[in-house]
Parts: C-alpha cells; structure tokens; sequence
C-alpha cells in the first residue's frame, strides 16, 4: 500500500494540512508515523476525506461524524444509509425550525421598518418618551421544542 506524507494528501485532496492535523487529532483521520515522526496516510485517506467533508456538507458536527466513520469503516453500506438518514432527518428538522424562527425575526423586522416609517420625523433627541423605543414589540410565536425538549432560539427575535 502505497503512502502519503501530509503535504502530499493536502495537495491531493485538497484540504489544508492544518485542517488534516485537527482531524487526526479529534480522531477523524488516522495516521502513521515514520521514526522521524512525520505522519504517513494510506490511499485510503482521500476517501475518507470525501466522506468526511461531505458529512459536514450536511451539517453533521465533528462528533457525530467520527460515529459516521466507524459504521462506514466496518460496516455495509446499508448500514451507513440507515444511520446516516436518521441524522439527515433530524438535520431537516433543524432546518425547518430555524426557518421558522427566521420568517418570524424578518417579520418582526419588517414591523419595525414599517412603524419607523410611520414615526414623525423629530428634531429633538430620542428618549424613553419617543414613540419607537417605548414601544413593547409583540410577543415571538411560539417555537416547536428541539427533541430533547429544549426550545431552541439562534435567532434572537425583535
């Protein structure tokens, strides 16, 4: 089997020798060491490079791809579809629930816009008094809780 040093995979794969030593270091990518130290990849490296970025094109966090790489690594194909599915899914419904507390920031947003729009325009300087920052914005709708029963909020809505 034939082997790479880091330089040589980097430049193959494309991936930052940087980003090839945090990712033996969090476990992802194995290497080898000759005597002198220097890290030795197998050919096999580049596919799982692949694997690994395209995991994290998903949104999958560090972790739950290193789980990902042990299933790919030992077992069926089968087996990495089923697993990688449910986290797809469960990526899914992430998505859905940021969007929703999105479209309520950009509504609350748009409120905004249209409230100071409707301000008179005053030489004096703002204060509790002005009509905008003694305003009590609605209250957000409510948010789906996350699986594990936490409500969720990346967004902070206005």
């Amino acid at each position: 089997m034939s082997t790479m040093r880091i330089s040589q995979l980097a430049t193959r794969s494309g991936v930052p020798a940087t980003t090839l030593r945090f990712y033996e270091s969090a476990g992802l990518l194995p290497a080898e060491r000759t005597p002198a130290g220097y890290r030795l990849y197998g050919e096999d490296a580049i596919d799982r490079l692949a694997f690994i970025s395209a995991a994290k094109h998903l949104g999958l966090p560090l972790e739950e791809i290193a789980e990902l790489l042990g299933v790919w690594r030992t077992g069926a194909c089968q087996e990495v579809k089923a697993d990688l599915r449910e986290r797809v899914v469960a990526r899914i419904e992430e998505a859905e629930r940021r969007a929703v507390e999105l479209a309520a920031f950009t509504a609350s947003l748009h409120r905004a816009v249209e409230h100071l729009d409707e301000l008179p325009d005053r030489e004096d300087r703002c204060d509790p008094q002005c009509a905008f920052l003694g305003r009590t914005p609605a209250a957000p709708p409510a948010l789906p809780a996350h699986p594990d029963g936490a409500v969720r909020r990346s967004v902070p809505l206005a």
